[in-house]
């Protein structure tokens, strides 16, 4: 069966500061979130991945890119528009300390199944289109070959949730902090989850379930 690793990018900036980035362009890791994902890359340093898969935005691709230079493996990186951030859509770019205050909040909290972001996508979407991209990435693979994708916090936990049988209005119980490594195998349409929101650097988890995946 393939193995599937699932590392969330970094901390960025926007992490630290509260900010719900989105698709914004220009959020790169911060120090301490280039610092996690040079701890990540030695943990994985040993793993042949047949796969890496990064989600477009800057914070995955340097995440991807500094976990596979220090690869034995070196091997290349991807892009999959299916892993990229939720779409926020007027969300984006917004403190989490302003956005509580919207009157979606609640609704985003306790029932996120029946929202669709201003200007953006529904978690509905998100979760099918990372689902379909991790499914069609692993049929083209061996049943002892590895993928990686580097994606976002809210994506990763919305798949986890969806494999752990939850419902999606459960997916705000799942942590993923920055840099974490989350490791699945499937076989056909059969998900086993192995780990979740494995942590290989010193930094304190950020046991938060805010949107965006928190402070880290």
């Amino acid at each position: 069966m393939p193995t599937v690793y699932l590392v969330r990018h970094g901390r960025t900036s926007a992490n630290r500061k509260g900010i719900l980035a989105g698709r914004t362009k220009g959020v790169d890791l911060d120090s301490v979130g280039l610092n996690q994902a040079l701890e990540v890359s030695y943990g994985l340093s040993s793993i042949k991945f047949n796969k890496v898969i990064s989600s477009p935005m800057q914070r995955c691709k340097q995440t991807a890119s500094i976990i596979v230079k220090n690869n034995k493996f070196h091997p290349k990186v991807s892009i999959n528009e299916s892993f990229n951030e939720c779409n926020y859509g007027d969300w984006s770019n917004k403190k989490l300390s302003t956005l509580r205050r919207n009157r979606l909040w609640k609704q985003v909290q306790e029932k996120p199944s029946l929202v669709t972001f201003p200007n953006g996508e529904s978690f509905i979407q998100i979760l099918d289109r990372f689902k379909k991209a991790i499914f069609q990435e692993v049929s083209e693979l061996k049943k002892d070959q590895n993928l990686l994708v580097v994606s976002h916090g809210d994506p990763i936990r919305i798949f986890i949730a969806d494999s752990f049988g939850l419902h999606l209005d459960q997916f705000q119980k799942i942590i993923i902090d920055p840099c974490s490594i989350s490791i699945l195998t499937i076989n056909g349409l059969d998900i086993s989850i192995n780990s979740v929101n494995n942590r290989l650097d010193k930094f304190e988890s950020s046991k938060s379930s805010d949107l965006g995946g928190g402070k880290g």
